[in-house]
């Protein structure tokens, strides 16, 4: 396990341990396990599927990474960006108070803090960085990646499968016909082909006359874009659609990362 520097990432001085943990802090074995296996309120789980729409199995998912999360925030040694999904798990924590610094912050090292950006121009990239930091440590402390549905990996984004266009369905439907009508003769496959071959002609013919019109050109000096730095497809954000299983966005991380101080996993 790695153990934090004395500076946390903003260069300023942290508490070498959580002073309502006690005199004996947990071992970093002790520590993982006892992370791993936290029991959050059922009234948390119930609001997450409420607010969020998510079903049963993808809440208690998410609830996983996010005790995955806790770990390589306290032992991990870097700061760590969560994913889109673990933020929102972790941003609703926050707000049941006692449970998040009566019961989890004792068991840290060091109290957790949520940084979220300043704002600042670089703070997309700072922390696009970050989360791909996150990733890596992730796989290096558990010994296996990440989910990609809730820790979607911008770097091994797959290029994207466009359907067949629906007007592409008339030649092959026209084709089966042909052969199944013929089918009683050898010719039955040359049958179909020249059909496929000639309404697909057709049909292309038909698609080129309706696209005759240029299509008009977006006016550069018109675009005022959002002024954001943009990281795996989406601009990096604080919040984002968290509805379905891959957190609704291409992300890159939250804009948010952790802020446990020095001293955790010693």
């Amino acid at each position: 396990m790695h153990t934090l520097p004395s500076l946390n990432r903003h260069g300023t001085v942290s508490p070498a341990s959580n002073p309502d943990a006690g005199s004996s802090p947990l071992t970093s074995a002790l520590l993982d396990s006892t992370l791993l296996n936290y029991t959050f309120p059922t009234a948390l789980i119930e609001r997450l599927q409420t607010e969020h729409r998510w079903a049963p199995a993808l809440t208690l998912r998410a609830l996983e990474e996010y005790r995955r999360f806790l770990v390589l925030a306290a032992t991990g040694g870097i700061p760590v960006t969560p994913s889109r999904l673990v933020d929102e798990v972790w941003h609703l924590h926050l707000t049941f108070t006692r449970d998040y610094w009566e019961r989890l912050t004792p068991l840290m090292p060091a109290p957790l803090h949520h940084e979220p950006a300043s704002g600042q121009p670089g703070d997309a990239a700072h922390y696009a960085n970050q989360y791909l930091n996150t990733l890596d440590l992730y796989a290096e402390t558990f010994g296996t990646q990440p989910p990609a549905d809730l820790w979607p990996d911008p770097r091994r984004k797959s290029a994207p499968t466009r359907p067949l266009p629906a007007r592409w369905l008339m030649p092959l439907v026209a084709a089966v016909i042909a052969w199944a009508t013929f089918a009683w003769s050898s010719f039955a496959v040359i049958i179909a082909l020249g059909v496929l071959v000639t309404v697909g002609v057709g049909v292309a013919g038909l698609a080129l006359a309706g696209n005759g019109s240029p299509t008009p050109r977006k006016d550069r000096n018109n675009d005022s874009g959002s002024g954001g730095e943009s990281f795996g497809g989406s601009v990096s954000g604080d919040s984002c659609d968290s509805g379905g299983g891959d957190s609704g966005c291409s992300d890159g991380g939250s804009s948010c990362g952790s802020g446990c101080g020095s001293g955790c996993g010693s």
